[in-house]
């Protein structure tokens, strides 16, 4: 019985087709890999200053970034705060043996660190807001395509 062959041709485009798309994942792959590498985790004054100044006008930006600046001290304080309280939430989650209470009194610390938080973000716009025209404030809190 004689084997089917594919002609020399149709080997081509099938090798040329498998070529084409193993260079396509690993450039899709590289460049995922890239953005994630230089994104500021979420909990950082870098991603709030993002997330904040990318919808400003250039002008207001600029605004925002100087008060951000004058209290990023407190804000530093507050995330490591917040990042300190998370590490212990989880500790007492795998602690051995497990006590309810100590994780009841984990977590209650670590919303008040989260509340801390969120307080001095609430001063810096609050400080920032005069400062910025009807349209950066129009434009501060909107939400994002992301």
């Amino acid at each position: 019985m004689k084997r089917p062959s594919l002609s020399s041709r149709a080997t081509a485009l099938i090798l040329l087709g498998s070529l084409v798309t193993n260079v396509f994942l690993l450039a899709w792959i590289g460049v995922g890999a890239y953005k994630h590498k230089h994104r500021p985790p979420w909990l950082s004054i870098e991603s709030f200053e993002e997330r904040f100044t990318s919808r400003l006008p250039e002008q207001d930006a600029t605004a925002f970034r100087r008060i951000l600046d004058a209290q990023r001290p407190e804000l530093a304080a507050r995330i490591e705060a917040v990042r300190a309280s998370r590490d212990e939430v989880r500790k007492t989650l795998q602690a051995k043996p497990f006590r309810h209470e100590e994780l009841e009194a984990a977590l209650e610390r670590s919303e008040r660190a989260m509340a801390a938080l969120q307080a001095a973000l609430r001063s810096v716009i609050l400080a920032s807001a005069p400062e910025l025209s009807n349209e950066g404030r129009r434009r501060l809190l909107e939400k994002t395509g992301r």
